[in-house]
């Protein structure tokens, strides 16, 4: 019975003891927020979103003009002019998405940089 006692408070002290001695001090700030905290990386990446959204809804439109022109008018200029715009939409839809990648992975790799040294070892 004494041991089982000893036991119990051996058990306790050590679960009321656990928690002291650990550091709950803040990391030093270095400048640089997180990246979803930097109010100018996702303003940054909202506009290129919007961009995006713009871009894909002009594509939409065309396309539809495409489908009311019918399979018979490949040949008329109507039909050239609306596939020359709907060609210039998806490169810029892919020139978009390129920028949203490089701004991301630029920022990926500044804060990686500040983490852990330089990623290019």
């Amino acid at each position: 019975m004494g041991f089982r006692f000893s036991i119990i408070a051996l058990g306790a002290l050590c679960c009321l003891f656990s928690g002291c001695g650990c550091s709950k001090e803040k990391k030093p700030d270095d400048g640089v927020p997180s990246r979803m905290e930097d109010a100018a990386y996702t303003n940054r990446l909202v506009g290129l979103r919007s961009a995006q959204k713009d871009v894909a809804s002009r594509m939409a439109d065309i396309r539809v003009k495409l489908a009311k022109l019918g399979e018979g008018a490949a040949g008329t200029p109507e039909y050239a002019a609306l596939t020359n715009q709907l060609v210039q939409c998806l490169e810029e839809a892919g020139r978009l998405r390129k920028t949203t990648m490089n701004v991301i992975r630029t920022r990926i790799h500044k804060e990686a940089a500040q983490k852990k040294g330089n990623l290019n070892k």
